[in-house]
């Protein structure tokens, strides 16, 4: 009966954990206006699957679509290539190479996505619990208990359970990893250090940048002080290691040269953007203000601080792991979003809760009050993020729109290639052109540049599209603040405008809906009502 009731409090976080996550299992799917859904990043998976023959045991990603898909590991992509199959043989899932069957049928498209979705779910739910069965060991009950609850509530960690990418899977891994790591700097026993080359090797081999856990390795060997006759030890641990990375990433090793290109897109997507070391700095720390929420996030660094005075074995680990990752974080400055950071996340947080039971045993009204302000802002945030993801989508909104406004035949001028920014039906329509359903309008690329990646207006004059269509992200990337002059010198004025704000209870808790939730805080429509002037 005891062992029970222990049982409840955990269990309670779960369900918490599981309640959060399922709510934004179903924003942004497909619809009948966008065969995408709105993250960008989820298509990459089916994208890559796609140029796969397993009959032929080609299961090499990279292919005329995805040149560069390895600049990932690829050991949740085969997991999430092998649910799928699973699913197709009691028929839950249709396979088949036909596009078209999907387009026609976009509901059977959606359980695509759906159970990427769900296999990152339940990864984010072993996340929580094998968090908690860290901390119990490295700290105890009540820590294990704050830590789990601050990862089932973190909005990083919630909103990417909810996302068919390997972000959330990959910390589950790496927690795995640390687990064993701990335990090889406490007992050493044979099993330890293979189990700990195994998930370092499968954490790697789901996201690369789980890599510089192999340098904890050794450390936690050294942190045993164990003898020199048992470098064995180690070495079996590292060459689990690299075994377990290529089982789950084979084609590093067989289609090196594309490994290589995958890792330069890496380098080249996180190379800082030529910012300073100020301006570098800032930008991670407002990647964790947006991940973690400004209270975790100073309890967090107060548990690092906290941590690198008593200097126990699972802090030097900890405090190791965070440093490697934070000065990569610098390095990439911008390039450090909410969802690249959370490898980071679980360890800040389980020295957060560390400190916060500290300050539970010395003064603990303190530390509830502190406890009671994070639910408070977690509430807020909770609030938000629903009634932007269970609500109607701006983007789909604009679709239905323009659909009842703006008659067939018509020119639609767009600063970027169609993509998770636009109206849902302009992407569809202008990557499925032969799709019936949807009004057949005329999409002018506005830019002089590659319309792909840059983004601009400089043929705005010379093509004058019936329309503009443009969100306040393709907003933010412009290279200049002069579109709407340009518009208004071409004739141009707003006839539509769709916007949301990221509030709760009627406080607005942001200048803009957080990036990590991919909605745009205002999609405008502009109409040409007048001759270009001088013209």
């Amino acid at each position: 009966m005891e062992r029970v009731k222990k049982a409840v409090p955990l269990a309670l976080i779960l369900a918490l954990a599981a309640g959060l996550r399922i709510a934004c299992l179903g924003w942004g799917l497909p619809n009948q206006y966008h065969v995408t859904t709105y993250n960008c990043d989820e298509y990459t998976a089916l994208s890559s699957l796609e140029g796969m023959q397993p009959s032929k045991l080609d299961f090499n990603p990279v292919n005329k679509n995805r040149p560069y898909a390895l600049n990932e590991g690829t050991f949740n992509l085969y997991t999430y290539g092998a649910l799928l199959k699973a699913l197709s043989l009691p028929g839950i899932i249709k396979l088949t190479p036909d596009k078209n069957f999907y387009y026609e049928n976009i509901g059977e498209w959606r359980k695509f996505f759906l159970a990427g979705r769900g296999l990152s779910l339940a990864y984010g739910l072993l996340g929580v619990w094998m968090l908690y069965v860290l901390a119990a060991r490295a700290y105890g009950r009540r820590t294990a208990l704050l830590a789990a609850l601050f990862l089932a509530l973190v909005p990083t960690h919630v909103v990417h359970s909810a996302f068919l990418i390997m972000n959330v899977p990959g910390v589950f891994w790496i927690i795995l990893a640390f687990y064993f790591l701990l335990k090889i700097s406490e007992e050493g026993r044979t099993g330890d250090y293979a189990l700990a080359g195994a998930a370092i090797g499968l954490a790697a081999s789901t996201r690369l940048s789980a890599g510089p856990l192999l340098l904890l390795l050794p450390l936690a060997h050294l942190l045993r002080k164990a003898p020199a006759s048992e470098l064995r030890k180690p070495a079996l641990g590292l060459l689990l290691v690299g075994v377990f990375f290529l089982a789950g990433t084979p084609y590093a090793l067989l289609d090196y040269p594309d490994f290589l290109k995958g890792l330069q897109s890496v380098r080249d997507t996180v190379a800082g953007g030529g910012l300073g070391p100020a301006a570098r700095a800032a930008a991670v720390l407002a990647a964790f203000n947006e991940a973690l929420g400004p209270l975790l996030l100073l309890l967090s660094l107060a548990g690092a601080a906290f941590a690198a005075r008593k200097r126990e074995k699972a802090d030097i680990l900890q405090l190791a792991w965070i440093l490697l990752l934070w000065a990569a974080f610098f390095k990439a400055g911008q390039g450090a979003t909410a969802g690249r950071i959370l490898p980071a996340v679980p360890f800040m947080l389980l020295l957060g809760a560390r400190a916060l039971d500290a300050l539970w045993t010395s003064r603990p009204a303190a530390a509830k009050t502190a406890l009671s302000l994070t639910a408070g802002l977690f509430l807020l945030f909770y609030c938000a993020q629903f009634r932007l993801v269970l609500g109607l989508d701006l983007r789909d909104e604009a679709s239905a729109w323009m659909i009842a406004a703006i008659k067939p035949g018509a020119s639609v001028g767009l600063v970027k290639e169609p993509s998770w920014f636009s109206p849902g039906l302009i992407d569809r329509k202008y990557r499925h052109p032969d799709h019936r359903s949807l009004p057949d309008y005329r999409y002018v690329p506005l830019t002089a540049g590659k319309w792909e990646t840059y983004p601009g207006y400089e043929l705005l004059a010379a093509k004058r599209p019936d329309f503009v269509v443009i969100s306040s992200i393709e907003s933010g990337l412009l290279p200049g603040p002069g579109l709407r002059n340009s518009l208004d010198a071409a004739g141009y004025v707003p006839v539509k405008e769709f916007r949301r704000e990221f509030s709760a209870f009627g406080l607005r808790l942001a200048r803009s809906v957080p990036g990590m939730l991919y909605i745009p805080d205002l999609i405008t429509v502009y109409g040409r009502t007048a001759p270009a002037k001088g013209s």
